[in-house]
């Protein structure tokens, strides 16, 4: 009598071979899920200090550690600080703690997920009603450069930028391209 095959693989193959898929899934997983936190964390977070100088004029000044650029600052002549203000300093590491109080205007956006990310302000409003933020000055920080009321300018460490109050406007639709 001839011995019959069975075409059915044993159960201990089975599990060994889910046992392997699994523990390939899992190390892929974490080996990209490890990569993308890193990507997520590497160019570090912006480092924002709201501050005035001796004769009052408000200070926003911005640090960059992981890119070097140190004491980029812009003074906005002819506006004032609140009444009772005091040195703010903060970093954007993550969109947890936002939306953020800030003392010389409103934070208006931020996107936090890849550092340093984008973070727009909208500083010294006046004129405001119901159906525009009225006269302010924009300020966006981006990777690849500060914008100041819709002009950009490229990052460099200890660059200062001076606006007035003449500056203001009500900006209506962005011009920015992203």
């Amino acid at each position: 009598m001839a011995k019959e095959e069975s075409n059915t693989p044993p159960r201990d193959d089975i599990i060994k071979f889910f046992t392997k898929t699994a523990v390939i899934a899992a190390v892929v997983y974490f080996g990209f899920y490890s990569f993308d936190q890193w990507m997520r964390k590497k160019d570090g977070p912006w480092e924002v200090t709201f501050d005035k100088d001796a004769n009052g004029t408000p200070i926003l000044t911005i640090n960059w550690a992981a890119r070097d650029y140190s004491n980029c600052t812009v003074l906005f002549h002819g506006d004032s600080v609140p009444e009772g203000f005091e040195l703010v300093k903060t970093n954007y590491v993550d969109p947890s703690h936002l939306p953020l109080k800030v003392p010389f205007g409103e934070w208006f956006f931020a996107d936090l997920t890849y550092l340093p990310g984008t973070v727009t302000y909208n500083f010294f409003a006046e004129d405001a009603n119901a159906s525009s933020k009225g006269r302010r000055h924009e300020i966006e920080l981006l990777p690849r450069g500060l914008v100041v009321n819709r002009k950009e300018y490229p990052w460099k460490a200890g660059m200062q930028i001076e606006v007035s109050t003449g500056d203001k406007r009500d900006w209506k639709k962005t011009d920015i391209k992203y």
